[in-house]
C-alpha cells in the first residue's frame, strides 16, 4: 500500500469518526429534550415535533437518527434507568448495606426517587413501548448488585445465596405495586407506603422462622 492509499484510508476513517461524533452529539440533544419533557410534562406530551423544537431542530431531522419516536424513547428509557442506578448508588451504596435497617432505608430512597419524579414512574411502568430485538436495547443485569446488597444476609445465614434474586425482585415488584396504588389517589399516604414495604421486607428477611443475628 502506497503513501497515497494510506492517506486516503486515514481520511476516510477520520470522516467516519467525525460523522459518528456528530451523530452521537445530535442524538444527545434529542434525548435530553425528551427527558426534560417527560420529567416536566409526562411522556404523553413527548411528541416528535415537541422534542425536535426543544432540541432546536426541525422535526424531520429526528428521522435521520431514529426510525420513529419509539426508537428515541427506548434510548431515553435506558439512560433514565441508568440515572436511577447512579442515584441509588449515591444514596444507598450497596457496599455499605449491612442489616435490615439499611435495606429499609434503601427501599425508602428508591420510593422517594419516583415520588419526586412521578412522570418517570409512569413512563417506566405504564407507557408501552413497541417490542424490539435484544440487539436494539440495552440489557441491564442487576444480578451483581443484588448479590452485593444482600451479601451480609447471606454471610449471616439469614438467607441463601440462591434466594437473593427472588427476594430482591419480590421487594422491588412490591414497591412498584405500592407506588402504583399511591399514584392512583386511593388515599394511601407515604407513611402507609413505607410501613407496608417495611413489613414485607421484614417478613422476607427475618420473618420466616429465622433468628435475626
Amino acid at each position: 500500500m502506497g503513501e497515497k492509499d494510506i492517506k486516503e484510508e486515514k481520511d476516510i476513517k477520520e470522516e467516519k469518526d467525525k460523522r459518528k461524533i456528530k451523530n452521537q452529539r445530535v442524538k444527545s440533544y434529542f434525548i435530553q429534550a425528551a427527558k426534560d419533557i417527560i420529567l416536566t410534562e409526562g411522556v404523553e406530551n413527548a411528541s416528535v415535533r415537541k422534542i425536535a423544537d426543544q432540541a432546536g431542530y426541525a422535526f424531520t431531522t429526528i428521522y435521520n437518527y431514529y426510525k420513529d419516536l419509539n426508537g428515541l424513547l427506548l434510548d431515553v428509557k435506558n439512560i433514565m434507568i441508568n440515572d436511577v442506578i447512579v442515584h441509588m448508588q449515591q444514596e444507598s451504596d450497596p457496599a455499605k448495606i449491612f442489616d435490615l435497617e439499611d435495606i429499609k432505608k434503601s427501599n425508602h430512597d428508591y420510593i422517594n426517587y419516583f415520588i419526586e419524579r412521578p412522570n418517570i414512574f409512569t413512563f417506566f411502568y405504564s407507557y408501552r413501548l413497541h417490542s424490539i430485538s435484544e440487539s436494539q436495547a440495552e440489557v441491564l443485569d442487576y444480578s451483581h448488585q443484588y448479590l452485593i446488597t444482600y451479601r451480609g444476609f447471606v454471610m449471616k445465614g439469614i438467607i441463601k445465596e440462591e434466594e437473593v434474586f427472588v427476594i430482591a425482585k419480590t421487594i422491588i415488584y412490591t414497591i412498584h405495586g405500592l407506588l402504583a396504588l399511591y399514584f392512583s389517589d386511593n388515599g394511601m399516604t407515604i407513611e402507609v407506603l413505607y410501613n407496608e414495604i417495611d413489613k414485607s421486607t421484614e417478613y422476607l428477611l427475618k420473618g420466616r422462622n429465622w433468628k435475626w443475628i
